[in-house]
């Protein structure tokens, strides 16, 4: 179940969301434009006192596993990161701006839209977090899901604290 505005969902709850560079551009391969959006991200988190369960950061999209005191907030916090983020990156000087020009003239750095997923069962939950940490290794980046920086996989797979903190705890229920 995706969560929409006019479904009028909030309560606690899990997500699992994707956001994507726009065209696919694999700007995050540049590890400062990475640990930037990170941090970015982290922060947003916080502001929003929302639960960070699991996390990918690939080349070109973002995957995360987000735990919701109130779900109706997911629109905003997803908004916010996205904006404050891409104002970041744009004042990096390892981004070529030229690349990040619409047809209008703005700079764009994510794609309008992101994709979500309400989760509603443990199986559901085990598949998205698999997903997401073997995520690099499916798309050929190392050899376990551990070995990704930019993933809690190690908090979950070796239980060695990866860079952002996750909350394992959260409960929906």
């Amino acid at each position: 179940m995706v969560v929409r505005r006019r479904l009028k969902i909030s309560g606690k709850s899990i997500a699992f969301v994707t956001t994507t560079v726009n065209e696919w551009k694999p700007l995050f391969k540049n590890r400062k434009i990475a640990l930037t959006v990170l941090k970015q991200f982290d922060e947003s988190l916080k502001h929003y006192n929302l639960a960070l369960i699991a996390y990918v950061l690939m080349p070109s999209h973002l995957h995360a596993l987000l735990g919701f005191r109130d779900i109706s907030l997911l629109s905003k916090f997803m908004q916010s990161f996205k904006i404050l983020s891409a104002k970041k990156i744009k004042q990096l000087p390892e981004i070529n701006k030229f690349d990040m020009i619409n047809a209008d003239g703005s700079f764009s750095l994510w794609k309008t839209r992101f994709d979500d997923l309400l989760i509603t069962s443990e199986k559901q939950f085990k598949v998205k977090l698999e997903y997401i940490h073997n995520n690099p290794v499916k798309a050929g980046l190392v050899d376990s899901g551990d070995g990704w920086v930019y993933s809690s996989a190690s908090d979950w797979l070796s239980e060695k604290p990866g860079l952002l903190k996750i909350d394992k705890d959260f409960c929906w229920i």
